[in-house]
């Protein structure tokens, strides 16, 4: 599967995930709905996964920060009709080769997610966080 990206900034990524539908993102659609999602929207950047203007879906958003060399993931998912497709993974090795970080931490805020981050040979080091060693 060719996975291409994009990196956006906060009005761009606002636009197309009004254009896609929320819906298709039921952990993003619900940050929105319980007002956490201005506080995921501050001094971050916006990675989007397959994007197509012409009627092709948004397959995997990504919400994220760099401090330092250590990669932050605020918030992770992939397209509820495109799950299971070994998306997210590919996904997750294209953000890291782009931000050429050292080290990756997830601040996961959805504990259903722990068995994809640990698939991926993240490591919990708290209740909402994970990292690579």
């Amino acid at each position: 599967m060719n996975l291409s990206y994009r990196i956006l900034d906060c009005d761009i990524f606002e636009s197309y995930m009004a254009l896609e539908g929320w819906d298709n993102f039921p952990l993003l659609q619900s940050y929105t709905t319980q007002g956490e999602f201005p506080f995921l929207l501050k001094d971050n950047k916006y990675m989007i996964f397959d994007y197509t203007p012409s009627g092709g879906f948004l397959k995997a958003v990504c919400i994220y920060k760099m401090i330092g060399d250590t990669l932050i993931i605020d918030f992770f998912e992939v397209n509820k009709n495109y799950r299971h497709q070994g998306l997210g993974t590919r996904a997750m090795e294209r953000l890291m080769l782009e931000t050429g970080a050292k080290k990756v931490v997830l601040e996961a805020k959805d504990t259903n997610a722990a068995i994809f981050w640990k698939s991926l040979g993240m490591k919990r080091v708290d209740e909402q966080t994970f990292t690579f060693d």
